[in-house]
């Protein structure tokens, strides 16, 4: 069987967009061997899968102080020449990178030593990385269309784990939220949703917190009486998302892909911190095409999402729920094993 190197990670955006065409190469006959990072979230989550992986010790450095970069640089030069054994293994028919910090030194290695390589960029705003990497590589992928402006590239959407849903006719009842701050949770989200949770609003919840404010979440919950269900980590998104009507959520690449396949409307906080705010226009792309509402993370708060969230109608909700759809890329998959493979 051919194998095909994906490598990327440290966040759950990057690591389940390749997991995701992995478990798609497999149907086509051909063996994902992921490469991540020791310091990212794959070296538990890839524990679950049966995919070959390899960890490399490489860090990020944007963003970060000068000593880091320096550490972090030394680390990416490691990582380069550890690449260089992982391809000579594997005889890779193609090698794409799917962002984070272990795809620079992957994708590198395999352009030097004449393997077919890509990238895809998965958000609004490409990294520096990704930058220098679309004048190297044979190919550029690109999940949005304004992301054109500043790299050329094919866009193709973002590889997901969610099989496309139809878009959800009005108000159920019990009308479910979700909400999910990413991988880690997030504080912000975890704060308003506690504050949500003084209001009286007759719906279900159902809360990804992340392991630090897991038992700080249920135990107000519990204290306001409210019979919410409260996850440290949600592992099968496919059954999370079918349950629910409407998403609370931020705005990483991978998560909108998912909300989108999901035909769901959403309240988008974009995290504030990401490398060149590519989270917030993100969300305003969403925003833009009427499929999500936009809060920044420093307006948030409970009142403001009980505003919103009680406000909803069955004809808003059907609207953004078809708006989101139509963002919805199905044919990520085949469309880039198809130009990788020509």
């Amino acid at each position: 069987m051919r194998n095909a190197i994906l490598s990327g990670g440290g966040t759950g955006g990057h690591l389940f967009a390749a997991i995701a065409f992995a478990e798609f190469l497999e149907k086509n006959g051909i063996n994902p061997v992921i490469v991540g990072s020791e310091y990212g979230l794959e070296k538990e989550i890839l524990k679950n899968y049966k995919f070959d992986y390899f960890l490399l010790k490489t860090r990020g450095v944007a963003g970060k102080k000068l000593t880091d970069k320096i550490k972090g640089a030394l680390l990416i030069i490691k990582s380069i020449t550890d690449s260089f054994k992982i391809i000579k293994e594997t005889k890779p028919v193609f090698s794409l990178g799917f962002g984070g910090y272990a795809s620079f030194p992957v994708i590198v290695a395999s352009k030097i030593v004449g393997v077919r390589t890509a990238i895809l960029e998965q958000n609004s705003i490409p990294g520096k990385s990704n930058k220098i990497l679309s004048k190297l590589c044979d190919i550029t992928f690109l999940n949005f269309d304004i992301t054109k402006r500043y790299i050329n590239g094919v866009v193709v959407g973002n590889p997901t784990r969610i099989k496309p849903k139809k878009p959800h006719r009005g108000i159920k009842k019990p009308f479910t939220i979700g909400v999910i701050g990413g991988s880690r949770g997030a504080r912000s989200i975890n704060n308003a949703m506690i504050e949500l949770s003084n209001y009286s609003l007759d719906i279900n919840v159902i809360h990804q917190t992340g392991e630090q404010d897991y038992e700080r979440v249920r135990e107000s919950y519990k204290n306001n009486k409210k019979n919410w269900r409260v996850e440290k980590f949600i592992y099968d998104m496919d059954e999370f998302y079918s349950k629910i009507d409407f998403i609370v959520c931020r705005a990483g690449a991978s998560t909108l892909s998912e909300v989108a396949c999901s035909s769901l409307g959403s309240i988008l906080i974009p995290y504030p911190y990401a490398i060149y705010n590519h989270q917030y226009f993100n969300a305003k792309y969403f925003h833009d095409n009427k499929a999500a509402y936009l809060i920044e993370d420093k307006d948030l708060t409970g009142k403001k999402l009980f505003s919103i969230i009680s406000s909803l109608t069955a004809d808003k909700l059907k609207e953004m729920s078809e708006n989101a759809l139509r963002l919805c890329r199905q044919d990520s998959c085949e469309r880039m094993l198809k130009l990788l493979l020509r």
